[in-house]
């Protein structure tokens, strides 16, 4: 009922630094235990994502006077005029997403208010509710509807994703399928939000919820002008941003590495952009090799692997991810050879490719998932598994295609086979989404 609200969830996700998380108090963690006990009470008024934009509105009023002290500082220095300025650029974000969260509240009370006002909203998926999602596996996901990724309890999931749109507005037994196959139940709902609303207290007669929104398709060839007009490296500014970033403490000793490699083989190997969790990262994404634009001296190169990098298997990969619920903060990604692969392959050259992986996954301690994607990735994996096999223990694989959109040429693929490749991806990702959050759970569970 809110997927057109601005973009606040990736705003006050990333912070100031583009890597920074929201941050949770245990007080804030405690009240939002409770509110899911609150929320079981019918006679309880209770809204859960009233309380979100609260605690995202407090963190963005803790970033804008940490930036105006900083500000200060660079007065009375005087001399900080480069450091000055990045502050105050810095401070005027921080100043609009606050001006987007306010309007985005404020949408999202008049469009809770008709809801409530039309009925209950006990038995049907609305912002803040918790949904459990069951697979035909019989596996089950458990998560929070809502553009805020502060809730303390579970995994959060946006309206605007393929996995929200499925469930939004669906009540409990609801056979629902992302757009790419994988069907799925809604196993139970807990409210996002309770409240006694009469005509009483002004409110209009309202309408029955709206339909739903039409299913996101995965980008292909076809449809490549949309799914390319939507990645953020066609400007400028953002490619030369996150150049700029590129030894972020996230990604510093990752990016080093590169340059360590780099300088050993004399040959160009993409950076690892700053929006991924680099070395804090539970799930690897391993492709290929470098894509045309991650590099520089292209059109639209980033220098950097990416995920808003304008090539469709970078929004391809997106698309499978977000469908999954999977955030950039969980993941990192790499290439199987780093640097372009050599044709043919031989066993020697997939040797030093696994050697060059082995030295990157030693950088990320807390990985705990692999995505393999495409041929070359599983086959570079196995090398490693041979040579190294305490390298790799304990990281669970899930081998499937490459995203790019030539494993899908029309011409070239029947429509089964297509079908096919998608539905693959789609389990696999949701796969090694569950994976990630029962591992998180237990962990969690065991603090």
């Amino acid at each position: 009922m809110a997927a057109d609200e601005p973009p606040i969830a990736t705003s006050l996700k990333d912070g100031v630094t583009g890597d920074q998380h929201l941050t949770v108090s245990p007080a804030e963690e405690g009240a939002s235990r409770e509110a899911v006990i609150t929320a079981t009470r019918p006679e309880s008024p209770f809204d859960r994502e009233l309380d979100q934009y609260r605690l995202a509105a407090e963190e963005l009023a803790v970033q804008e006077q940490g930036l105006r002290a900083k500000l200060d500082e660079c007065r009375d220095g005087g001399d900080l005029l480069v450091d000055y300025r990045q502050y105050d650029s810095q401070l005027r974000r921080i100043q609009a997403w606050q001006r987007n969260l306010a309007v985005s509240r404020g949408r999202y009370i008049a469009d809770r208010d008709r809801l409530a006002a039309w009925g209950s909203t006990e038995d049907w998926v609305v912002a803040g509710s918790i949904v459990t999602v069951r697979y035909l596996d019989g596996s089950r996901d458990t998560f929070v509807l809502t553009e805020r990724h502060a809730d303390t309890e579970y995994e959060t999931v946006s309206y605007s994703s393929p996995m929200g749109q499925a469930v939004r507005k669906r009540r409990v037994g609801d056979k629902v399928s992302l757009p790419a196959g994988a069907p799925l139940v809604i196993d139970s709902i807990i409210p996002g939000f309770r409240m006694t609303v009469s005509r009483a207290d002004g409110l209009q007669e309202a309408d029955p919820p709206a339909p739903l929104a039409p299913r996101r398709t995965v980008p292909t060839a076809a449809t490549s002008g949309e799914a390319l007009a939507g990645q953020l490296c066609r400007d400028k500014a953002y490619r030369d941003d996150l150049f700029g970033r590129r030894y972020a403490p996230s990604v510093r000793l990752i990016n080093e590495y590169v340059d360590e490699l780099r300088s050993r083989r004399h040959v160009s190997i993409p950076y690892v952009a700053p929006t991924y969790g680099g070395i804090d990262a539970r799930l690897l994404t391993l492709m290929q090799d470098p894509g045309p634009k991650t590099d520089l001296a292209n059109a639209d190169g980033s220098g950097m692997i990416c995920l808003e990098n304008v090539d469709l298997s970078a929004a391809r990969q997106k698309f499978f991810l977000d469908e999954a619920g999977i955030r950039i903060s969980e993941i990192v990604s790499w290439n199987a050879y780093p640097w372009p692969k050599p044709h043919p392959q031989t066993g020697r050259s997939d040797r030093e490719a696994a050697e060059a992986l082995r030295g990157f996954l030693m950088l990320i301690p807390g990985l705990e998932v692999v995505i393999l994607n495409g041929a070359v990735a599983k086959r570079v994996w196995r090398v490693l598994e041979e040579i190294d096999p305490a390298c790799v223990a304990g990281i669970s694989s899930y081998p499937t295609f490459h995203t790019s959109e030539r494993a899908v040429n029309p011409t070239q693929r029947s429509v089964e086979y297509i079908a096919n490749v998608h539905g693959d991806l789609s389990s696999k990702y949701a796969a090694a989404a569950h994976r990630l959050r029962s591992t998180g759970a237990h962990r969690r569970s065991s603090e």
